[in-house]
């Protein structure tokens, strides 16, 4: 953590000490509480099967009770206890039972179909009230089976699904006994519907759930979906349904997991099996674990929005105040007056205190800048001091004298050349002596420089100079005094002797911009080195006040530097040297940039 900035530490807690725990959480919350709603939903759905099937029991001990009054009824003993009855007598009971026991069953109930009282006297009765036609053949020869059957039964049983005609029902039985002998003599047989089984079980119906109700064969006597009523489940299922009293248990198909809760019947070995949904028993509980993750969703991002806000405003005041000082580390002290000090808080304090540090920086600079001054003005006056102790040590009356008589033998004997050269260097010494002045006019320095060129073209018979110089700015240009020779005598030395070559042009030309003038001195010689020449314009480029000293003991060309140091001591920036190639390919055009006179300029 040391080595990174905060920026990267911020995100680093960020992520490890606030979004991976959140995550961890919320992922075992998650898990937990869809366990949990799972658990809660199966529990509260077998709850409500218990209670169904507590309604079904309750149901047919209902029936159950229903069939008790028939048990002891005196009809019912007459019909099954006398041996001998005419048809009237025993037209005249039947009347008698339907009305009196029949009917009473039946009334206010849809779900009873139909009454049979069947007795091993071979009687029978059969009360039934439906809107299609019943084949009562059928039913009787039902009826004498189940009686048959009857000894292996209980005394109340529920026997299991039958049709009535097109219509399924139930069908259950109630032995009775005679009361002379006490055995069994007839069977009370109820066919049921199953509208009241539908109705109940209709209470455990969600979409895309199933219902059914099983027998211990495995035939299913009721079922959500009629089409399925009648049909036998798999042995494998059957047996494990048979194996609990109740359990639950998932199954996954197509992808889709469904729950099975089943329970058996108290008063028969009936089993009431709910095929629920998974994704349908839940789905609620699912909705509100859902808003309640999205709502904590939201202010997790809410709050860690105002943590990434903070942090970003941390940071990024930080990284501003880093950009600051680095920019017066380069020496820029010139930094934009920011909002970010008007803060009340840490960070305006730490920039409250940045900006009196640059204050008072740009304070000493200036008090270092000014030292600087007045010790290179004292530098500048240890040069001109010395270079006047120098021009004292010779006498210029003496030397205008004795070049004076050179110049007079020179006539007499008709020598018009060292006459002329006489002449020219007694101009020369009478510019560099006369006059105690730094800068001067451009008319004065070219006066001075067509002297010493007229001495360099007896030296170099084959030398050809080039002047061309605009007349109107001869007195509107200033230069420093002496600039234009070491320049001239830089080309002669390094362009044409170094390399002993013969000295064949010299162009001195000048060129008028908007805010400057341009000096070439251009040469036709050996050239310079391109990686030189580019050392020396960087070096003229990046020269500064504090530096100007420096540069003469990495460089060689001493009157370069010298030209180029009192030019930009007197003038300042931009104004000084650069050093092109020459336009045929060959040569050195050294530029000197000057400015314009000022009508008020003194002496520097």
């Amino acid at each position: 953590m040391k080595v990174h900035s905060i920026k990267k530490k911020l995100f680093l807690i960020f992520i490890f000490f606030v979004c991976l725990p959140i995550s961890i959480i919320g992922y075992i919350w998650f898990e937990t509480s869809t366990t949990t709603i799972e658990q809660e939903a199966i529990q509260s759905n077998k709850k409500l099967i218990q209670q169904v099937n507590d309604y079904l029991n309750l149901y047919i001990s209902n029936i159950e009770n229903s069939t008790y009054p028939f048990i002891s009824n005196r009809q019912i003993q007459r019909f099954i206890n006398s041996d001998i009855l005419s048809k009237y007598d025993s037209f005249i009971l039947s009347e008698q039972i339907e009305k009196e026991l029949f009917t009473q069953m039946m009334d206010g109930r849809s779900d009873i179909v139909g009454i049979s009282l069947v007795s091993k006297k071979g009687r029978q009765i059969n009360f039934y009230q439906s809107t299609e036609l019943l084949d009562m053949k059928h039913i009787r020869n039902r009826n004498n089976q189940l009686l048959q059957g009857g000894n292996e039964m209980d005394n109340f049983n529920i026997i299991g699904l039958r049709e009535i005609g097109s219509q399924p029902v139930i069908t259950v039985s109630r032995k009775i006994h005679s009361n002379h002998s006490y055995l069994y003599e007839a069977l009370l047989i109820v066919d049921i519907n199953l509208s009241q089984i539908s109705n109940i079980s209709n209470n455990l119906s969600i979409e895309n759930s199933n219902v059914w109700i099983m027998d211990d064969t495995g035939q299913i006597i009721y079922h959500t979906n009629p089409n399925r009523i009648g049909e036998f489940v798999r042995t494998s299922v059957l047996n494990r349904y048979l194996s609990n009293t109740s359990d639950v248990f998932t199954t996954t198909t197509n992808n889709k997991k469904q729950i099975f809760i089943y329970e058996h019947f108290q008063a028969t070995d009936w089993v009431l099996i709910a095929q629920l949904p998974h994704k349908k028993i839940i789905s609620d509980l699912l909705k509100i674990r859902s808003l309640t993750i999205l709502l904590g969703g939201v202010i997790v991002i809410v709050a860690l929005s105002v943590f990434g806000g903070f942090s970003l405003s941390l940071t990024g005041s930080l990284s501003t105040l880093q950009k600051l000082m680095k920019k017066v580390e380069l020496g820029n002290l010139t930094v934009p007056n920011l909002s970010m000090k008007e803060r009340k808080d840490e960070i305006g304090n730490v920039f409250r205190s940045f900006y009196t540090m640059v204050n008072e920086l740009k304070r000493l600079y200036e008090e270092v800048h000014i030292a600087q001054l007045q010790e290179k003005q004292m530098q500048i006056k240890q040069k001109e001091s010395a270079l006047q102790a120098m021009q004292a040590q010779i006498n210029p009356h003496f030397l205008y004298n004795t070049l004076g008589i050179i110049n007079s033998h020179a006539i007499l004997e008709n020598n018009m050349v060292i006459s002329k050269m006489t002449t020219s260097l007694a101009h020369m010494f009478r510019y560099n002596l006369g006059d105690a002045r730094q800068v001067v006019s451009l008319r004065e320095e070219m006066d001075h420089i067509h002297s010493y060129l007229e001495i360099q073209k007896e030296r170099h018979r084959h030398l050809e100079v080039d002047i061309q110089i605009d007349n109107e700015c001869l007195d509107s240009i200033s230069i420093i005094r002496l600039s234009l020779q070491p320049l001239v005598e830089n080309a002669f030395l390094h362009g044409y002797q170094k390399h002993k070559r013969k000295a064949s042009y010299i162009g001195i030309h000048t060129f008028k911009k908007s805010d400057y003038y341009v000096i070439q001195v251009i040469d036709n010689g050996y050239g310079m080195d391109p990686k030189i020449k580019e050392d020396y314009n960087r070096a003229f480029k990046e020269l500064d006040d504090q530096h100007i000293y420096d540069k003469e003991k990495q460089f060689k060309s001493i009157g370069l530097w010298n030209v180029h140091e009192r030019t930009r001591l007197a003038f300042g920036t931009p104004y000084g040297l650069h050093i092109k190639d020459g336009s045929s390919g060959t040569g050195t055009i050294v530029e000197i940039m000057l400015p314009y006179r000022k009508e008020e300029e003194n002496d520097v």
